[in-house]
Formats: C-alpha cells, structure tokens, sequence
C-alpha cells in the first residue's frame, strides 16, 4: 500500500468541528508529489478535489469538516411534521477517498495514483469507511471532544434486533421535560439504523420504529396510549422486520424527525384527553414480530400541559448542537420598542421652478419634507423562572445562528437574536432559580415608510 491512513474521524459526527485525516505514503520523496484528497456525494459524484504537499515530517492534516459545512442546505424544516418525516438537509452522507500524484521528474507531468496499490494509475480510491454521516452542528466546547471526534455514544448506539431490553436517552435535544400548550408545535429527531460508516448490519442498529404517546392526569392515572410508525425505510412494519430493509439505507433514512407537540399529533388525528396533564413520548425498536419492543427504550420525553388562556406565549424553536430543532415557550411580558430613522431635507414654500406667472403660497411644500422612515422594532421575551437545567440548555438558543419564533398569524418567522439579561435568584434552600430577558429582532423588518 502507498497511502496509510494514520488517523481519520468518526461516524455519525458534526460537522462544524475539525474532521481529521492524517495520511503518509512510501512515496513523498517522488519528484512534485502530493497527497490527492477527493470529497464525493452519496452517489459517488466528485464534489470536491484538494491537494496536499507533505509536511516536512512527511505527512499531511486534511480537515474536511469545515469544507463539508457548505455543502448543507439548511436545517431541516420539520417543525410542523405530523408524522415520523425523512432527513433531508439536517445530516449528509458521503465519502472521502485519497490518492497521490507525482512524476519521475521535476520537468515531467505528473501521474495521479490511487493511493492502493504501489504505482497503479487511477483516481483516489482509499478510504478508512465505507461512508460518512455528519449531522449539521458542533460542539460546544473542544473539550467536549474525543480524539477531536463527537462523543456520538451519547446519542447513538446499535443494539441487537432480536427483542434485547435496553434504555437510553438517544434523542438530539438536551430537554428531557418541556413546558407545552395546547396548540404547540416540537419535533425530536433521532440518528436511525446503521450510522457507523461501516456496511450495514442485518442484526444491529439504532432501529427507531415506533413512537408511543401515553397521557396522564394530574394524579398520574394513564388515560391513554397512542403510537406512531416510522416508515421513512418500511413501507410495512407488520411484513418488513430489519432484516428486510437494513441494505436500503440512505442519507434521507439514517436521521428521523418526529412530531411530538400537541399540534403534530392533533394534525395527524391524535387529539389529547381533556384531562390531560402531562404526556411521555417515548421511542422503541421493532420487535421480531414486528410489532414494538416495549423493553427497549431509545430515549424518553415528558410534556407538561400548561393553560394558556388569557395570554399568548412566544415560542421559539432554533437549531440546536446536534443540527435540529429545540424549542422553548416564553410565557412572560412581551415587549416591544419601535426606533425610528427618519432622513429628510428642507425646502421653502417659495416655489422657485414655477411655470406659472405667479407664485402661490403652496401648504403642500411642506418646508421640512420627511422622505425615508426606516422602522426597527426591538422585541423582548421574558422567560419564567427557571431551574439550572433549563437555564443551561436555552443558552443554546442565544449561540444558534438559526432561530425562529411562532406567530399565529403567519407561522415560523426567522428572528435575530440581539441580546439576552439574565435574572438570578436564590431561595431559602440555596437553590438557584434563572429568569431570561431576550431582545430579538425579525430578520424581515418592516417597509421602509417613504
């Protein structure tokens, strides 16, 4: 072999952090060579080629995550789905292979080799994974990672599919409560099947099948238990166990989003009990009749009803680390400031430019003419208090650079977030309680007043 690939990322990852492949090959001292790196798409189409001297230790760092971030549409725009809905924009998959080129010479042309073999001509055909799958966000801080890769054990493990018992916490979102009203909107999103890079597996993955709904009163009676299917890769859950469809896996399959708000659920005809007070989503894997393993638990969610009557609580959703949606209700006083730049100029009332003989007194010159209004509207959010965790995962909200509010109106705006205060408090029990006050503007202002 030519080529070695000394260190490379891991898969599932994000792609805003530094993806890193360390290459040497056995033949840096050839005339004009270079390490030859090619990016292709999940079908294989060249998107992008970068060449790579060696390094003095005879080496070379290729970091293709922060290449790969322009090659994302958005953010998936899910918030309303109603069913279990398809990747599309959230993760990307593809591939990265490497190669070398050189002459035998300074003054001849180079060859380009596939980096296999010892001297065999051809495109850049190593690569250390079958695939790669980097989901649309970053971590917080590098010391969050492992080995510069994303500690993705936290939120994605294959398990075998034959009926195991297991509990994990795998959805993409730092809420494990939320506050909900009745006519809410949320989405949790979970990594699906095989993510690993590797060939798919016809006896393990990350399966996520069903989603079940169960209601409770405020005395924790259970009322009622409602479930989902996701077919984003069956079209059949009673005739397609996973051993039927693991080798129909594709980027739009290995990341699902699931509608758990009580809107999503009324629009796909699951109303709420009256009585309800708070509901637990829960997510499970197939089991071998093919039917819902309720021993296995991929993550757990709890939604607390609250009566919003009497006042109408701004809800934002924004793009979380992990690429996909969190959400939270504002449920305080609503402010709004208006600033107004006006530019004008000042003209007399004697019409110098008359056409006529005589020059009237005309009201409608005005004198001072204002002919540009340019209105900003600054709004503020004003949270409840919160508790430490709470308080922790919104500060997500404040670093998105992706956020959206709900006005009834109009449905899901975007919105900047300017600025945010932080009230803190400490009670009798030395527990800390936080309030957030949130300035944020519309990305689309008003018209200009002209």
């Amino acid at each position: 072999m030519s080529v070695t690939i000394q260190q490379l990322p891991t898969s599932p990852n994000l792609v805003n952090n530094d993806l890193l492949y360390v290459l040497t090959s056995n033949k840096t001292s050839e005339a004009q060579f270079q390490f030859v790196c090619d990016i292709k798409d999940k079908d294989n189409n060249l998107i992008q080629r970068i060449k790579q001297q060696p390094n003095p230790s005879a080496k070379a760092v290729f970091n293709t995550g922060q290449i790969m971030t322009g090659y994302f549409s958005h953010t998936d725009r899910v918030w309303e789905a109603a069913i279990p809905t398809a990747n599309t924009g959230s993760g990307l998959e593809y591939n990265v292979v490497f190669g070398e080129e050189y002459a035998s010479s300074v003054s001849t042309s180079v060859e380009l080799y596939d980096g296999i073999q010892n001297a065999t001509t051809g495109s850049p055909a190593l690569s250390g994974s079958d695939y790669l799958f980097d989901l649309y966000g970053v971590n917080e801080t590098p010391f969050d990672l492992n080995n510069w890769n994303w500690n993705s054990g936290s939120k994605y493990q294959e398990e075998l599919t034959d009926d195991v018992s297991f509990n994990h916490q795998f959805g993409l979102t730092n809420f494990n409560t939320s506050s909900i009203y009745g006519g809410d909107y949320h989405t949790i999103s979970l990594l699906n099947g095989n993510v690993d890079g590797g060939a798919p597996k016809s006896g393990s993955a990350q399966d996520v099948a069903f989603v079940k709904f169960r209601e409770y009163d405020s005395a924790g009676t259970l009322l009622a238990t409602n479930e989902q299917e996701n077919l984003t890769l069956r079209t059949s859950m009673a005739s397609q166990l996973w051993v039927n469809v693991y080798t129909s896996q594709s980027q739009a399959t290995r990341l699902t989003h699931f509608g758990v708000g009580p809107q999503n659920l009324g629009d796909d005809g699951i109303s709420l009990n009256a009585n309800t007070a708070y509901y637990v989503v829960t997510f499970h894997p197939q089991a071998t009749d093919g039917g819902i393993n309720d021993a296995g638990i991929w993550g757990t969610y709890r939604f607390d009803l609250g009566d919003c009557s009497g006042f109408t609580p701004q809800r934002f959703a924004w793009k979380n680390v992990y690429g996909v949606w969190d959400y939270f209700n504002f449920t305080k006083a609503k402010n709004v400031q208006s600033s107004i730049d006006r530019k004008e100029y000042t003209q007399t009332f004697v019409d110098y430019s008359t056409t006529t003989n005589s020059v009237p007194y005309d009201i409608a010159r005005r004198g001072r003419v204002n002919h540009y209004n340019d209105i900003t509207k600054q709004r503020q959010a004003n949270s409840d208090w919160l508790t430490q965790t709470d308080a922790d995962n919104l500060r997500e909200m404040f670093f998105s650079a992706d956020v959206y509010l709900y006005e009834p109106n109009y449905g899901w705006v975007p919105v900047i977030i300017t600025d945010a205060s932080i009230t803190e408090r400490t009670n009798d029990l030395s527990q800390k309680v936080f309030q957030y006050a949130v300035n944020y503007n519309m990305a689309v202002g008003q018209y200009s007043r002209q």
